[in-house]
């Protein structure tokens, strides 16, 4: 059975295969087990409503090494939560090596990715805050920045250039790649 993505995607990407080291590390109570299709639909659900919007995740089994925490209490561009979501990482990626944040919003609600290793933040953007950027680009990051010809860091440019626009307009695509390819994003 072929299921929809959500609209938005928001998530941390832990590197390990151990779920349970992760729901214990994160501090998760009530657990109870859902397939993707019907945690992908319970998170949407919640994403848009009301009350508890920020109370509930879905937790994967590993994917290629990988274990993914899915919700919006994983909001990187969600200005309130941007510094813990950041010291979240740091404490997870001190622990098993790598953690990755993500947000992305096929309703133009923005970009925002935040890549740690070994207890250090490598890079975070967060596409409505540029102030918050932390590191310097690399990898896919790096490619399309290249691609649009803008040198250094998209956070230098002023907001209103064009080649900034259209930069962050090549993220819709970039995701629709790399979701094709089933790849984590990683510094080599």
């Amino acid at each position: 059975m072929r299921t929809k993505a959500p609209v938005e995607w928001t998530g941390i990407a832990i590197q390990t295969t151990d779920q349970a080291e992760v729901t214990t590390d994160l501090g998760v109570t009530n657990l109870r087990r859902t397939s993707w299709a019907s945690g992908t639909e319970l998170i949407d659900d919640i994403a848009h409503g009301e009350a508890g919007r920020l109370s509930t995740v879905v937790i994967t089994p590993a994917i290629e090494g990988w274990t993914l925490v899915v919700g919006p209490w994983c909001w990187l561009p969600f200005l309130q939560s941007a510094g813990p979501l950041t010291n979240l990482c740091k404490m997870l990626s001190a622990r098993f090596g790598k953690a990755q944040a993500y947000f992305h919003s096929e309703q133009d609600d923005g970009e925002a990715w935040l890549i740690a290793e070994n207890g250090q933040v490598i890079r975070r953007w967060v596409g409505e805050y540029p102030e918050l950027a932390l590191g310097d680009p690399f990898g896919v990051e790096r490619q399309l920045l290249n691609a649009y010809g803008i040198p250094g860091k998209p956070e230098d440019l002023d907001p209103d250039d064009d080649k900034l626009s259209e930069w962050i307009g090549g993220w819709a695509t970039a995701w629709q790649q790399r979701s094709r390819r089933n790849r984590a994003w990683t510094r080599h």
